[in-house]
């Protein structure tokens, strides 16, 4: 998976290392005030002005872009590598809490009763815990007559 910033950057790159030919666009302004323009010259009723079209950075600097690229791939890479560890820290992460869930549970199911003894003859107490509820009392009725 590479950076969408890098695939920008070739584009551009690419496109800067294109020769550039200078276009030629005319301002054409029509008799009643209407801006446009146009590849081709304007027709005899309108007002002609030529416009330069020209790049402002037609100067290449090869070496700079050759270094931009390697710069930009060694950067994809690094994102890789930091992603793959980043997953499979996260994917070790995930092990270890589910261990520690199998664990517990093993240990809750291993688990037995609190018993305890004591009195003459030795009986078995009720486990220490809350109390079941108690019944609702009856209702008294009344006596009859």
């Amino acid at each position: 998976m590479r950076a969408p910033g890098i695939a920008t950057l070739l584009a551009f790159s690419t496109l800067a290392a294109a020769p550039v030919a200078p276009q030629e666009f005319y301002r054409c302004t029509s008799p009643d005030g209407k801006v446009t323009y146009q590849q081709a010259p304007c027709p005899k009723s309108d007002e002609e002005r030529k416009v330069d079209a020209t790049p402002a950075n037609t100067d290449v600097d090869m070496s700079q872009r050759e270094e931009l690229l390697r710069k930009g791939e060694e950067a994809g890479k690094r994102l890789e590598e930091r992603a793959a560890r980043e997953a499979e820290e996260a994917r070790r992460r995930r092990e270890r809490e589910e261990q520690l869930e199998r664990e517990a549970a093993e240990r809750e199911a291993m688990r037995e009763p609190i018993i305890i003894y004591g009195g003459w003859p030795a009986r078995p107490v009720q486990p220490v815990g809350p109390r079941p509820p108690r019944p609702a009392p009856r209702p008294v009725q009344p006596a009859p007559r």
